[in-house]
């Protein structure tokens, strides 16, 4: 990990830790005489546990199903939009929202997500219905984001400090690993230096032995050839000595 890496981490540790202590403000969402054939979605961004969802709504020329579904919010995890879980909090039903005002709530206990409600009209698309919706998105009050918070420090205080704990424990065994690491290649240094300079003390007596061989060998051959002179020399009763002439 790199200094930039780290601070950008605690950066990032400390604005999700801070998020918990501030409340945003309340969100509605409002339409009136909204056309629906097959379907409509309102996706709603949560950004903080706890936080309800009033809903109410009415149709006209025929009722509609209605369900909501929770999904995580993007930046909150790596997955694609394929691969993420929805989590089903009110199952899709047809709702007799043209003979009264449906309404509801719903608390939201994992943030930040998007809470998506869903209105369809798939089982009588021929006949397009009207949507009248009222949502908002109340957050905790400050007395339950307070102690969430404190709640949140403590719980990462001690969760940073267990770890800490546990990584300095795990540097002194890497340390005494590193120590041992070090001597034993100082200990290989020192052999491979010396097998070096024994290894030079062989090439050296190497060349030594095999320039003798060569000069004995020489010295072999030229005895050999005057050896066998010499013989023939002595059979015939005259030979040639040295590159001389000599009578018996």
């Amino acid at each position: 990990m790199t200094t930039t890496e780290s601070e950008s981490g605690i950066e990032s540790f400390f604005e999700k830790i801070d998020s918990c202590a501030t409340a945003p403000e309340p969100t509605s969402y409002a339409c009136s005489d909204v056309p629906v054939t097959y379907a409509l979605e309102l996706p709603i961004p949560i950004a903080v546990r706890g936080s309800s969802i009033n809903y109410s709504f009415s149709s006209e020329n025929g009722d509609v199903a209605f369900g909501i579904y929770l999904r995580p919010a993007a930046n909150s995890t790596n997955a694609s939009t394929e691969d993420v879980e929805e989590e089903e909090v009110v199952p899709l039903e047809r709702v007799d929202s043209n003979v009264e005002p449906v309404t509801g709530s719903f608390l939201v206990t994992e943030a930040p997500c998007v809470a998506v409600l869903v209105w369809d009209n798939n089982h009588s698309w021929l006949r397009s219905k009207v949507l009248s919706y009222s949502v908002t998105v109340k957050p905790p009050s400050e007395e339950i984001l307070r102690k969430k918070y404190l709640t949140q420090l403590n719980t990462s205080l001690s969760n940073a400090s267990i770890d800490k704990r546990q990584a300095e424990s795990r540097l002194a065994k890497v340390m005494a690993s590193k120590s041992e690491a070090e001597a034993t290649v100082a200990k290989l240094k020192q052999e491979l230096s010396n097998v070096i300079a024994g290894l030079g003390q062989i090439e050296k007596e190497e060349t030594y032995l095999r320039d003798r061989m060569a000069f004995r060998g020489k010295q072999i051959e030229g005895l050999e050839s005057r050896l066998e002179a010499a013989k023939a020399a002595q059979e015939n009763g005259s030979g040639h000595l040295g590159g001389g002439l000599y009578e018996a």
